[in-house]
Order: C-alpha cells, then sequence, then structure tokens
C-alpha cells in the first residue's frame, strides 16, 4: 500500500523504524516501532519558518513546566530533525509521541471545568516566556480583515444561488436564508467597528492562543490533561482563544449555555475576564461561520458531499439562530446589562 510506504519512508528520516502504520485521518498516522512505541505523523500546512516558530515557542514554554504539550519533548527524544517531507514541493510532516487518552466530554461540566483551567494556564504560560519573533504569526488587528473576507464570500454565494434560480437545493435554501444570515455576518461587523478592538489591539500584550481550542485538541488520562494540534498557535487577543473554545465545545450540545459556564468558570479560578474580553467573543459569535464553513466550495465537492451539505444546513442554521440566546445568557454571566 502507498500509503504505508510514504509512512514509513518518512518516519525513517526522523530516525524511527515504523513496524506499524494506522491511518487516523488524512495526513495524520499513528506509527508503533518494533519496541511497541507509537508516535505521532502529522502533515503541517505551517511553511518550515512557521514550523520553527512554533516549535521555539513551544519548548520554552515546555521548560516552565506549568502544562503538558502535545508536542515534541527533545530532552526525552533527542532527534534534531524538526519536520521531513516526501519531496521538495510537498508538505512537510512533524513527528510527536502518541499521547493515549480520550478527548473531554462537553456533556461533563467537570471536565469543561478542567478544560477551561488548561487554557488558562496555557495563556499565562505563554505570558512568561519570551516568544521568538522570526516566524511569528501575529494575529493581532487582523479581525476585520478575516471578517470582511468572510462576509463577501457568503455575500458571493448568496448572489450566485439567486441568480441560478433552483439548480440545486442549496439554492432555494440560500434564497430563502440568504438575508437573514447576511444581516447576522451584518452585525458581527458592525459590533466590531463599535467595539474598542483597535484600541485594545494597541495596549494590550497580545496573548499566545492555541488558535483552535476544543474537544479534539485535548487529550485527557488519569494523570494530567493534555494539548495537541499546534499549526494554528499564534499571537492574538485571548478573546480568540475563548471564543473558538466556546464554539467548539458549545456546537456539541446545540449552544447550551451550561458547557460554556462550567469552561468559563474553569478559565476564571486561573485568570479573570473582563468586560472587554465578554464583548470581544460576542463580536465574533455572533457571524454565521458555521454556515460560511459548511457551505464553502459547494461546487466542488462530490455528490455524495453535496447531499451533506444540504442535510446539515437546517441542523446549522438553528445552531446560528440558538446564538442570539446564548449570548443573552453570556451577557447574564458577564453582568452586563443591555
Amino acid at each position: 500500500m502507498r500509503v504505508n510506504r510514504d509512512v514509513k519512508q518518512l518516519s525513517r528520516k526522523f530516525g524511527v523504524l515504523a513496524k506499524r502504520v494506522v491511518i487516523v485521518k488524512n495526513g495524520v498516522y499513528r506509527i508503533t516501532t518494533a519496541g511497541g512505541v507509537d508516535y505521532c505523523l502529522k502533515r503541517m500546512p505551517n511553511p518550515p519558518v512557521q514550523l520553527g516558530w512554533i516549535d521555539k515557542t513551544l519548548q520554552r514554554m515546555r521548560r516552565k513546566g506549568s502544562i503538558q504539550l502535545g508536542w515534541r519533548n527533545l530532552r526525552a527524544h533527542p532527534n534534531k530533525r524538526l519536520f521531513a517531507k516526501l519531496q521538495q514541493a510537498s508538505s512537510p510532516f512533524i513527528l510527536i509521541p502518541w499521547i493515549k487518552g480520550a478527548w473531554p466530554s462537553s456533556a461533563s461540566k467537570r471536565q469543561m471545568r478542567e478544560c477551561g483551567i488548561l487554557l488558562a494556564k496555557f495563556h499565562k504560560a505563554g505570558a512568561q516566556i519570551n516568544v521568538p519573533a522570526v516566524g511569528k504569526r501575529n494575529m493581532l488587528g487582523s479581525w476585520p480583515s478575516l471578517l470582511r473576507t468572510d462576509h463577501r464570500k457568503l455575500l458571493v454565494l448568496i448572489r450566485k444561488a439567486r441568480r441560478n434560480g433552483f439548480n440545486s437545493p442549496l439554492d432555494h435554501m440560500l434564497q430563502t436564508h440568504g438575508r437573514e444570515l447576511l444581516n447576522m455576518a451584518g452585525n458581527s461587523i458592525q459590533a466590531l467597528r463599535a467595539s474598542r478592538y483597535r484600541s485594545l489591539c494597541r495596549k494590550t500584550r497580545p496573548t499566545l492562543c492555541h488558535g483552535d481550542f476544543g474537544p479534539t485538541n485535548v487529550i485527557r488520562t488519569r494523570i494530567v490533561n493534555s494539548i495537541i494540534d499546534f499549526e494554528t498557535l499564534g499571537l492574538d487577543l485571548r478573546a480568540y482563544d475563548l471564543y473558538r473554545a466556546i464554539y467548539n465545545f458549545c456546537q456539541c450540545l446545540n449552544w447550551n449555555f451550561s458547557v460554556a459556564r462550567s469552561f468559563l468558570d474553569g478559565y476564571q479560578t486561573i485568570s479573570k475576564l473582563k468586560r472587554e474580553d465578554y464583548e470581544m467573543m460576542k463580536v465574533l459569535l455572533r457571524f454565521p461561520r458555521g454556515i460560511c464553513r459548511l457551505i464553502d466550495h459547494y461546487d466542488y465537492r462530490t455528490a455524495k458531499g453535496k447531499h451533506r451539505i444540504e442535510r446539515d444546513f437546517t441542523r446549522i442554521l438553528l445552531h446560528e439562530r440558538r446564538r442570539a440566546a446564548f449570548l443573552r445568557k453570556l451577557d447574564a454571566y458577564a453582568g452586563i446589562r443591555r
């Protein structure tokens, strides 16, 4: 099998001989050596200079010893190679230890509280190091551009659906709900313009953010919880990480606010949140991100993929609508009067 040959070839470049290969998902493989040691071989979307920055940053955080990171440990595995490629033009792969454990459950208040504590400790550890300058991913000040880009994509798809008539079920859905979705996106952009975002970016020291903290990026064991998957590591307001965490955890349970409450309670045992943190989270939570991600590249999908998008559209739209009530509860939690 070609995949096995490629994975074993990449593993040898790291000085590891793979006896067994398991495909976890596209671009992620679990390899086992003859001695029974497990590793994760993972394709990374980052350019080499950014991979170097991620590695140096995480090594400095590890030396603080306050949290468990699913990243290569130079003391335990002194292999100096950070990444390897099959060919010069191909994507880089990294080899990191495989962490045996389970994902946290959004239905467990205790586990959500633990995840909030874990993210707060990650932010605290990031503030205690000198973040390397070369290759850093600085997202501070980028929110207006990101929201405008997604808004334009949504607008193009809705206009195209109106021109197409009833060419596909998605066209009909976008014709019916397009104005509502554009209002959601517009309200998010308007809220950002009216906020203190630019002032905060100028005055606030950026936080080292995971960038996609959520249930599939935390591994629970009996001893400790570990953070994994650092391709989105970057500098931003901490509200971005909190927004991503709330989005990833809460969508699993239909935007039940008790999930967010447990997570935020845990976070605040380590670091208290300010009014501006809540305001910035709300800006991003207003945007219909779920629908935008769902319908992106619809025309290039297979028939099966298109059917899945059409099937999931109504469910995701209901999630987008539920966030209005969710945000009112977030205001009440934060003690913000409307």
